[in-house]
């Protein structure tokens, strides 16, 4: 049946995978293939100095034990930073790659030192054990204030003080200008110290691999999950100086990716390796706590702000230096995330236009940072909206009426931002008033006042953001229609849970007024797919675009036929609900018969079209999140008593599977403020190394979510739509830390707020101890 945008319809995937015939990596070969261990490095900073491998080379089913060395004789290339920030004062910086292995010092426990290829995991993991490995530990740093010290442990001899580049965006002599005026002015400066903390990316699937010669000699056939196979095809190529023609990856269904499956990772170069050189099936199952050592990170920034202000709260000029850790090794994207990324949104929602942003990015003993769901934005909001409860804090004014009078009104839109482009379309100060009316605010000390009388601290949190996502180009769509009429869309981009399917399915069943049964979308395979990327909440405005206008084509395409079977011009033709009819006439016929009709025996079929997209702009979704919760006097525990979200998404094409992903969104960053904490010692070891020690939200966390929209069209594509895949994780850490604050009665708090921090800020208050805008 044809199915249309706007509709709330289930996802046309759950069936399968509900089943139990989803196709994920590991379910590629089930039990068949040699099966891979790796020996990591215990220090987080060392030198390798010898390695002995021969007694596990003796294990009866061991095929291969390999160390960088026996990479580097085959001159395998290394993992490679994409993105080469222009440095502040002219220049650009100077990258360092990532060999797969240990080369000689390892910067991060985890590192991966050798690898061993078994005909079993047991025998793999136990021919680990036998491998000798000697090292000289040397100092480590975690922390990225005392990585840029003096006399600090140095990773790289090419970055003094860890300090890998500094960056700017803004407008810094204006800014400049702007804040020594409104000091002689006697304007009030408000200045805020933030830590932004790092999260381990738990996705459902971890980062299993299978790898194979293909069946054309000297070719390699890979399965992993990816946010899009031709890129990860063309490193590995790369890595291994192979056609990447001579290279197919393929994604099947992917458990979860929220950024760090876009990125190559150094394991992935070892398997592809270990199969072309032992010329048999090789495959890899990480576990869980492998992950948290070895993944790519999130988040990990440590912002200050400084901000003039006149008496009502309004900001004058703004200066931001973000410090942002790059851990131990440059990730594919890690320079660009809080550079242009994050620049993005550097004033938000707010009428700012003095405003300047530096980033320090610095090389620690941890591992590699890279995109995580929102990618630089998310830091963005969160400092902005610290920065607004500071102001309140400082002022007396309410921290409604900061918000207010800072906000963008309708009649500045379209708003062009002092970096990161123009706002096209947007009315936030009316979806602010929205949010207040239907979360209550009015009601709220009725509320706060029960819960005390129960001895629960209750407080309110806002949190505004604005993203700017949705942007760029890829190859977008081949659609292919069969002799029996079904059509195969091929599709750039890569699905890891989101629900490409369903909604690319939509807007073409929508478009051509076609069975949506009849339509079929595949995406994942780097020999098949157009070149494309998951990533920036970019999907429906990119993909399901160049299926807007792919289905167009088809159409203008059809017509001619059409004209031909009704015996009219074309001009007396018009197209709805996927019929052609004639004009004046009760003549027409459906584009599904004529696609049939059409279809000649063994040939590409004559309405077959291939759209690639590039939008107009960005699309700019922006919200606001209002939380109620409630804090134990005697346990510090937080309870979520309500939460409410009003965004402004424009186009909505399924409002089921759009409310799943602002659900998605808010529980990763509720996780990230109240609960993910990632630990190091002094010596760099990571203390949170599993789920038994690393808190993630569950069901029992929140209550019903009560989400909203008030749209206006996105004019930069052609569906009107504005990415929402990010706009959760963006909105949430903020309002729950600026809910917390509330219900404490203090300034500040720094993620993640859990019960030990929440103690400790309700005894510092107790004693009148002020808190420290950074502890």
């Amino acid at each position: 049946m044809k199915f249309g945008i706007g509709q709330s319809t289930a996802r046309v995937e759950d069936r399968r995978l509900l089943i139990g015939v989803g196709r994920y990596s590991d379910d590629i070969a089930p039990g068949q293939g040699l099966h891979v261990a790796f020996l990591r490095a215990p220090y987080a900073h060392a030198h390798l100095l010898k390695i002995d491998l021969e007694a596990a080379r003796q294990i009866d089913g061991v095929h291969l034990v390999a160390t960088q060395a026996d990479l580097d004789a085959d001159h395998i290339g290394d993992v490679l930073c994409q993105y080469r920030p222009p440095l502040i004062g002219g220049g650009k910086m100077q990258l360092v790659s990532k060999p797969a292995m240990v080369r000689d010092i390892n910067r991060h426990a985890g590192d991966i030192v050798a690898m061993v290829v078994a005909d079993r995991q047991e025998t793999a993991d136990s021919a680990i054990e036998s491998i000798n490995a000697e090292f000289e530990p040397m100092p480590a740093v975690t922390d990225i204030y005392e990585a840029m010290k003096d006399g600090a442990p140095q990773l790289y001899d090419c970055y003094p003080n860890n300090i890998a580049f500094e960056w700017g965006a803004g407008k810094f002599d204006e800014t400049e200008r702007a804040m020594d005026a409104a000091i002689a002015d006697g304007h009030q400066i408000i200045e805020i110290d933030v830590v932004n903390s790092r999260v381990v990316i738990n996705s459902m699937e971890t980062r299993p691999m299978v790898a194979a010669p293909g069946a054309k000699d000297g070719t390699l056939d890979i399965w992993c999950g990816t946010q899009g196979v031709v890129g990860i095809a063309e490193q590995i190529a790369k890595a291994l100086s192979m056609e990447r023609v001579d290279v197919r990856v393929q994604t099947g269904d992917v458990g979860g990716s929220f950024g760090f499956k876009i990125f190559l990772h150094p394991e992935q170069i070892c398997i592809a390796w270990a199969a072309r050189r032992l010329g048999q099936m090789v495959r890899w199952q990480q576990g869980r706590s492998d992950g948290f050592l070895s993944d790519l990170h999130g988040r990990d920034n440590r912002s200050r702000a400084r901000a003039a202000i006149d008496k009502t709260g309004r900001i004058l000029a703004l200066q931001v230096t973000a410090h942002a850790n790059m851990g131990a090794w440059l990730s594919n994207f890690s320079t660009y995330i809080p550079t242009l990324s994050g620049s993005r949104t550097l004033t938000t929602n707010y009428d700012i236009q003095a405003a300047s942003l530096r980033v320090i990015g610095v090389m620690t003993n941890t591992p590699a940072v890279d995109a995580y769901r929102g990618a630089g934005r998310p830091e963005a909001n969160y400092l902005m909206e610290r920065l607004m409860d500071h102001i309140a804090a400082e002022t007396g004014h309410s921290r409604i009426d900061v918000r207010r009078v800072n906000m963008i009104k309708p009649s500045q839109i379209p708003y062009a931002m002092v970096c990161g482009g123009t706002i096209d379309s947007g009315e936030m100060t009316e979806l602010f008033d929205m949010a207040l009316a239907t979360a209550d605010v009015a009601g709220f000390a009725k509320r706060k006042a029960e819960s005390a009388e129960n001895g629960k601290l209750r407080g309110i949190g806002f949190g505004m953001y604005l993203e700017q996502c949705g942007n760029g180009a890829d190859e977008g769509v081949d659609i292919e229609f069969q002799d029996d009429g079904r059509i195969i869309l091929h599709g750039s981009q890569q699905c890891n849970g989101q629900g490409h399917q369903t909604t690319v399915t939509q807007i073409l069943s929508d478009r051509l007024g076609y069975d949506a049964d009849l339509i079929t979308v595949k995406q994942g395979d780097s020999n098949r797919s157009p070149r494309g990327t998951t990533g920036g909440a970019r999907m429906t405005a990119v993909l399901g675009s160049a299926t807007t206008v792919a289905a167009a084509k088809i159409i203008d395409l059809a017509k001619p036929f059409a004209a031909e079977t009704l015996e009219c011009d074309e001009d007396d033709l018009n197209f709805t609900d996927g019929l052609f009819l004639r004009q004046d006439t009760n003549r027409s016929i459906a584009i599904e018969d004529l696609v049939r009709q059409l279809a000649i025996s063994g040939e590409k079929h004559r309405l077959n079209w291939s759209q690639p997209y590039e939008t107009d702009g960005a699309t700019y979704p922006y919200g606001c999140h209002i939380i109620e919760l409630e804090i134990d006097r005697q346990t510090c525990a937080v309870e979520i008593a309500s939460y409410h979200v009003v965004d402004d998404f424009g186009l909505v094409i399924n409002p089921l599977t759009l409310e799943g992903q602002i659900h998605g969104g808010i529980a990763q960053g509720v996780g990230q403020a109240l609960l993910e904490h990632v630990v190091y010692d002094d010596s760099g070891q990571l203390l949170a190394g599993s789920l038994m020690d690393y808190a993630l939200p569950r069901a029992d966390h929140f209550p019903g979510f009560q989400i909203s929209t008030r749209n206006t069209a996105c004019a930069n594509n052609a569906l009107g739509i504005k990415g929402s895949g990010e706009a959760g994780a963006i909105g949430a850490p903020q309002a729950v830390i600026s809910a917390i604050c509330d219900a404490l009665d203090i300034t500040h708090i720094d993620m993640p707020a859990t019960p030990l921090a929440i103690f400790h800020a309700m005894k510092a208050k107790a004693a009148n101890s002020p808190m420290h805008k950074g502890e």
